[in-house]
């Protein structure tokens, strides 16, 4: 899922305005077969090369040539071909016996299936396929940079990354009409808090692992959607491209890793250049698993801004199902407060404020305006929280041994939080498809 560029939209327009360069203006031409989603790019482009630099932490030009602006355009009508592959192949089979044939796949390997179906054994040739480019030390590295963010990590995926995607009105419509947009939330946090929880832990990325696992169920499921959808005559892809789509999947991927990482950073955390490398680079191996075009996927933090930019070119306003879900995903506090025993309304209350000022504060007073987020002063508590996490930060990187500390501290923090939410809404985190449309 997509969204507006945090980075570009929290600045007002009179600081926009003042930048260096402000008014020259890039020129591109809208593809004829873009689909309707995507708004005029000229509309988008206040700011010289310059400035976009200094906002978007590169350093080299991110402004797109028009071959790359009209090849991303078109990765919006594709899908996922391997996965998709192997739905067609699951609806000829039969859905019972070909995903015992995947489980099997997935346990012990393609190679323990006596002659796979081609399309079976192409999608698992691609996942056991572990790239030249894979390197196993930034891996771990990128694993611990997540882990010692410790509870701030779940405020950025709750509040930017999941929030930040509903931005976009046509990515957000997969989710419309297979789930009740307001009984559904706190299920996708569970199931995202399992997918964030495996791919962040040490080695569980590579073949066999449980993050490798589930990557092949979030996977399919997405394929198996995307069948649902164009198979139901309700799909307008003039309009909004393909169902889950590469554009759409690459976006999701980025407010996992870049949009991530300098959410944090504007919350007081530090992170090298070794780590902010290795963070992109998890989330590169991630996306090769999830079947990411590799032409998409970012290879440095420069790249990232980059591919940003192009999805920002792309994305059309919000519409109410993206006011629907953002507001379910504001109440989930509620919803849990009411599930825990002796929490206090007030503290509810104030968590609440605190998330939705933070959301206001990342993705700024735009794209939170027509997601219909409350402006509340709780953003100003958000910005007091800066200097403690700062002043955390700078102890951790002068004690030695500290880190590790931390990271230790940050993955039981997280594993049981996420043991929490599974039992407290009783969630189903096997990531099986809805069977049915909700609309």
């Amino acid at each position: 899922m997509s969204q507006f560029h945090p980075l570009l939209n929290k600045l007002p327009e009179p600081v926009r305005a003042a930048l260096p360069g402000a008014n020259q203006r890039a020129v591109y031409s809208l593809p004829a077969d873009a689909p309707t989603r995507v708004p005029d790019p000229n509309a988008r482009l206040t700011l010289k090369t310059t400035a976009l630099k200094r906002i978007l932490g590169t350093k080299n030009d991110p402004n797109p040539t028009q071959a790359q602006y009209a090849e991303f355009v078109g990765f919006l009508y594709k899908g996922d071909p391997l996965a998709d592959a192997v739905v067609g192949w699951m609806h000829e089979t039969g859905h019972k016996k070909a995903r015992a044939i995947i489980e099997r796949a997935t346990e012990h390997g393609i190679a323990s299936i006596d002659d796979p179906a081609p399309a079976l054994k192409a999608f698992f040739d691609q996942v056991e396929f572990v790239p030249l480019w894979v390197d196993p030390a930034k891996l771990d590295l990128g694993c611990d940079a997540h882990r010692r963010t410790g509870p701030m990590a779940e405020l950025v995926l709750r509040n930017v990354a999941l929030m930040g995607g509903y931005v976009a009105a046509a990515a957000t419509k997969p989710l419309a009409f297979t789930a009740q947009l307001d009984k559904a939330t706190a299920r996708r946090l569970v199931e995202t808090g399992k997918y964030w929880v495996e791919v962040t832990t040490r080695g569980s990325l590579l073949p066999g692992n449980p993050g490798w696992k589930t990557s092949i169920h979030v996977r399919l499921m997405h394929a198996q959607v995307r069948w649902m959808l164009t198979h139901s005559g309700k799909w307008d892809s003039r309009a909004w491209g393909a169902p889950l789509n590469q554009a759409d999947t690459v976006a999701t991927n980025l407010l996992f890793s870049y949009i991530f990482m300098h959410s944090l950073r504007a919350l007081g955390f530090h992170f090298t250049s070794d780590e902010r490398d290795s963070i992109i680079h998890l989330w590169r191996y991630a996306g090769y698993l999830m079947g990411v075009d590799e032409r998409l996927l970012p290879a440095s933090e420069d790249d990232a801004a980059r591919i940003a930019f192009l999805n920002y070119l792309t994305l059309a306003e919000p519409d109410e199902d993206s006011r629907r879900l953002a507001q379910s995903l504001l109440d989930v506090s509620w919803e849990f407060g009411e599930k825990t025993p002796g929490m206090p309304r007030w503290l509810v209350n104030i968590e609440y404020h605190y998330r939705a000022g933070f959301s206001r504060l990342i993705l700024g007073k735009q794209s939170s305006d027509m997601l219909g987020l409350p402006d509340t002063a709780a953003k100003f508590g958000v910005l007091a929280t800066v200097p403690l996490v700062a002043g955390f930060e700078a102890v951790r990187r002068l004690v030695p041994g500290a880190t590790k500390l931390v990271v230790k501290a940050g993955e039981l923090l997280h594993e049981r939080g996420l043991e929490q939410a599974i039992n407290t809404y009783n969630a189903d985190t096997t990531f099986t498809p809805v069977k049915q449309l909700a609309r």
